[in-house]
């Protein structure tokens, strides 16, 4: 994680670019923020809920957009060429691992 701009421990706004390795997987989790996020780079196959199977799992493209609301639990994993995905907020931010 690199952060760009504000700390995401800290109050007020804050950008991070998230660089994930390739074949990554991110367990369902929470932030008490909600975030809005970007892919930047590589395919970033990405879920709400509890479980990586649910229907409404989508892999995503640089230039893609999508928002991580407060709360919901979320999870994402990344391919052969892994991905970079900036990410936005409003501090403080947590991560809460479902299970």
């Amino acid at each position: 994680m690199t952060r760009l701009y504000g700390h995401p421990g800290a109050t007020g706004p804050y950008t991070i670019a998230l660089h994930v390795p390739p074949d990554t997987k991110i367990a369902a989790h929470t932030h008490r923020d909600g975030r809005t996020a970007i892919v930047v780079q590589g395919a970033w196959t990405f879920g709400y809920g509890r479980s990586a199977n649910g229907p409404d799992v989508r892999t995503l493209g640089p230039g893609s957009f999508y928002v991580e609301p407060a709360n919901l639990p979320h999870f994402a994993r990344t391919g052969v060429e892994g991905a970079t995905v900036y990410i936005s907020g409003f501090g403080p931010s947590d991560t809460e691992y479902v299970e």
